[in-house]
């Protein structure tokens, strides 16, 4: 079965999340680009994209702890045997039957939501294809994800319990910025930077189900002189990091 965790700091426990190697299953990431990579020694370091302005917190985490590092490429290589030998030829029932059944033995009776990759990303149709299979089986759950696959979403109807939120700062951008993503998610250093853009700022994933663009606040670890980790400093030393709320509204 596939590793799925209940709830963390940020989210409550009726929450599901499901996880995949961040920057390698992220083919459309640009300015987060991060990755962790095992050098000759078999310690884990920490690789920035060519492109990368603020490193992801999820990169940093694989570098950090053996467990999440550990999960997270068991369950990418789950994902992949089972598309690669679906049951049939270019579909992928055999992730979805996957996905499902790991769904089934980590809910909860509590569990009203599903968070499809706090790292990672849809890496391709078929993956992507499986995940709606999954939520359309499962209509008693919200599936919500955060992406910058954009391209993909164009080829596929999402059911009505599965919220995507564009991701911006990658290949697609282009696309949120034709208006076929209106709900969509901008990093920013700090709240006056977020209100200078006419954006509220998401601490819980609950403008997940909104109608309206939001902004998040970088956090996590940055590389050295980096402008991005001085206002992660700059907020922690103003007391900003108060904790996230419990509460998931999922409206």
């Amino acid at each position: 079965m596939l590793n799925l965790s209940n709830g963390n700091g940020k989210l409550a426990n009726d929450t599901l999340i499901f996880n995949l190697p961040a920057g390698k299953t992220c083919p459309g990431a640009m300015f987060c680009k991060s990755f962790a990579v095992v050098d000759d020694n078999g310690k884990r370091k920490i690789v920035d994209g060519k492109h990368t302005e603020f490193r992801c917190f999820a990169a940093s985490s694989e570098v950090q702890y053996d467990a999440v590092f550990n999960n997270r490429a068991r369950n990418l290589e789950l994902i992949v045997d089972a598309i690669q030998n679906g049951t049939a030829p270019g579909f992928s029932v055999g992730a979805a039957d996957l996905i499902h059944n790991s769904i089934q033995e980590s809910r909860t009776k509590k569990t009203k939501l599903v968070r499809i990759h706090e790292s990672g990303d849809f890496f391709s149709g078929a993956y992507l294809d499986a995940w709606i299979e999954v939520a359309q089986r499962n209509p008693n759950l919200k599936f919500y994800c955060y992406s910058k696959s954009l391209q993909l979403f164009l080829h596929f109807p999402l059911p009505s319990n599965f919220y995507l939120t564009a991701s911006y700062g990658g290949k697609f951008d282009y696309l949120i910025d034709e208006g076929y993503f209106p709900r969509y998610s901008k990093v920013c250093m700090n709240d006056e930077d977020a209100a200078n853009l006419g954006l509220e700022v998401d601490h819980d994933d609950s403008h997940c189900f909104g109608d309206k663009p939001f902004a998040l606040l970088v956090h996590g670890t940055q590389p050295k002189g980096s402008i991005w980790g001085a206002a992660i400093r700059l907020r922690r030393a103003n007391n900003q990091f108060g904790g996230y709320s419990k509460k998931l509204v999922a409206a």
